[in-house]
C-alpha cells in the first residue's frame, strides 16, 4: 500500500515514517500541504495521513480537496492533531477524513489505526469492483431482454434469475469471510474481557482491602494511589462498564449472526443450477424471501405472519420463493405511504394456501383479467418489463397448483397461491 506522509515538522515526519516503514508499505513524504496536494495528482496513494496545521495549505483544505477531486476510487485520509475539542474533530470528519489521532502519539496506537485503514481500503475496491460487476450483469441482462422481448417470457426470466443467482452466490461469499473473523474476534474478545473483568475484580478487592487498612499502616504514596484508583472508578463508572460491555458484545455477535442468516438465504434463495424437485417447507421458504426482500420493504410496510401447519409441498424452492419475491415486491411497490403486507398460509383440504395481502393502491377491474399475461405492465417505461407475474404463473402451473388474484382500488389487493399438499 502506499502511504502519502504530509507534515511541515520534521521529527513528527520521522516517527510516523519509522511506524509505517516497520509495516512495510511504500512511503511517500511532503513537507507542506501544497506539496501534498501536488504528490496526491502525480502517486494516488491508498491511504494519507497528514498533520491539520501545515504552512501553504493545512490538513483540512488538503482533505477537502481530495475528496472534491474525485481523482481515486477510496483514499483512507487520517489527521494528527494536538486539537481534541468536540468542534475540532466535528470538523475533521466534516472535511471528509475517516480518523485522527491525538498528538502526541504513540506508534503502537499509529500502526493498528493503519492497519484498520488498510482493511477498510481493501473493502472499499472489493466493494467498488462488486459494483462494476453489478452495473456489467445489470447491462447483460438489460441486453438480454431487449433481444429476447418477442420470445416466451419464462425463458427469458429464467436466463435473468440463472444470471442474478451467480451474481448474488459470489456477493454473499464475499459477505461471509469478513462476517467470519468479525464473529471470530467477538468471540475471541468476549474471552478477553472476561479475563479483564475478573482482573478487575481483583484490583476492586484489593482496593478496597487497603481502604480498610488500619490508619497510618499505609504509606502516604500508597494511601494516594488509592485514593486515586477509587476516584476513577467513580468517574468511569466501572461497575456500570463491566456490566454493559457483555451486552455490548452480545449485541455484535446477535447482529453478525443475523448478516450471516441473510447471506444463507440469499444464496438459498438466488442458487442457480438446482432442477432436482424436493420437499418444501413453504413457512420456511417465505421467511427466506422475507429477509431477502426485506429492503424492498422495511420502509413501505408492517408485515404480519400468520403461518398455518401446512404439509410440505413437493416442487423446486428456488423457483416457488421466486413466485413470493414478484408478489411481496409488487405489494410494496403498490403502497404509496406505510401499509401493511399480510402473509396467510393454511390447509384447506390436500391443498397449501398462501395468501399475500397488501393495503395499496389496488388494481383495476380492466387490469386484472390481464395481470398475468406475459409483458403487461402498469409501471412506466424501464420500470418493469411486465413478465415478473407471467413467470410467476408458469411456475405454479408447473406445480399443478393455482394463483388468483382479487383487489379493490383505493383498497388493495391479495394474490392466493394454491399448491398440492405432499401427504
Amino acid at each position: 500500500m502506499k502511504i502519502l506522509i504530509a507534515e511541515d515538522d520534521y521529527v513528527s515526519r520521522l516517527l510516523v515514517r519509522k511506524a509505517v516503514g516497520k509495516i512495510g508499505h511504500e512511503v511517500i513524504e511532503a513537507e507542506n500541504g501544497r506539496i501534498a496536494w501536488e504528490l496526491f495528482l502525480e502517486q494516488e496513494p491508498d491511504m494519507i495521513i497528514s498533520d491539520w496545521m501545515m504552512p501553504e495549505m493545512d490538513g483540512i483544505t488538503l482533505c477537502q480537496k481530495i475528496r472534491a477531486s474525485g481523482r481515486k476510487m477510496y483514499s483512507y485520509i487520517m489527521l494528527l492533531t494536538a486539537k481534541d475539542k468536540m468542534t475540532d474533530l466535528v470538523e475533521v470528519f466534516d472535511a471528509g477524513a475517516d480518523d485522527y489521532i491525538i498528538k502526541p502519539f504513540k506508534p503502537d496506537e499509529l500502526r493498528s489505526r493503519i492497519k484498520t485503514g488498510e482493511r477498510i481500503v481493501q473493502l472499499e475496491r472489493r466493494h467498488h469492483q462488486l459494483q462494476e460487476e453489478l452495473i456489467l450483469q445489470n447491462k447483460k441482462l438489460d441486453s438480454t431482454l431487449r433481444e429476447l422481448k418477442t420470445t416466451q417470457g419464462h425463458i427469458l426470466q429464467s436466463e435473468k434469475m440463472a444470471s442474478i443467482g451467480q451474481l448474488a452466490a459470489g456477493v454473499a461469499h464475499e459477505i461471509n469471510n469478513p462476517i467470519g473473523f468479525i464473529g471470530s474476534n467477538l468471540d475471541a474478545l468476549k474471552d478477553y474481557m472476561e479475563d479483564v473483568d475478573e482482573l478487575l475484580s481483583h484490583y476492586q478487592k484489593l482496593c478496597k482491602l487497603l481502604v480498610a487498612a488500619p490508619g497510618g499502616s499505609l504509606c502516604t504514596e500508597i494511601q494516594n494511589e488509592v485514593k486515586a484508583i477509587t476516584e476513577f472508578e467513580e468517574q468511569i463508572e466501572i461497575d456500570y462498564l463491566k456490566k454493559d460491555i457483555p451486552e455490548l458484545l452480545h449485541d455484535c455477535k446477535d447482529g453478525t449472526q443475523r448478516v450471516g442468516k441473510i447471506v444463507a438465504d440469499l444464496k438459498n434463495f438466488a442458487h442457480p443450477g438446482n432442477d432436482k424437485q424436493m420437499l418444501v417447507d413453504i413457512n420456511k421458504g417465505l421467511e427466506s424471501t422475507l429477509n431477502v426482500v426485506y429492503n424492498e420493504l422495511k420502509y413501505k410496510a408492517t408485515v404480519t405472519r400468520e403461518f398455518g401447519d401446512i404439509p410440505m409441498v413437493e416442487g423446486f424452492p428456488q423457483k416457488l420463493n421466486q413466485v413470493f419475491m414478484n408478489i411481496l415486491v409488487n405489494a410494496a411497490q403498490a403502497i404509496t405511504e406505510k401499509g401493511e403486507i399480510r402473509i396467510k398460509t393454511k390447509k384447506e383440504g390436500g391443498q397449501v394456501l398462501v395468501a399475500i395481502s397488501d393495503t395499496g393502491c389496488g388494481i383495476k377491474e380492466e387490469h386484472l383479467q390481464k395481470i398475468f399475461d406475459p409483458f403487461f405492465t402498469t409501471k412506466e417505461i424501464g420500470k418493469g418489463t411486465g413478465l415478473g407475474m407471467n413467470i410467476a404463473y408458469n411456475i405454479i402451473q408447473e406445480h399443478k397448483g393455482k394463483i388468483s388474484v382479487q383487489s379493490t382500488v383505493g383498497k388493495g389487493t391479495t394474490f392466493t397461491v394454491s399448491l398440492p399438499g405432499k401427504t
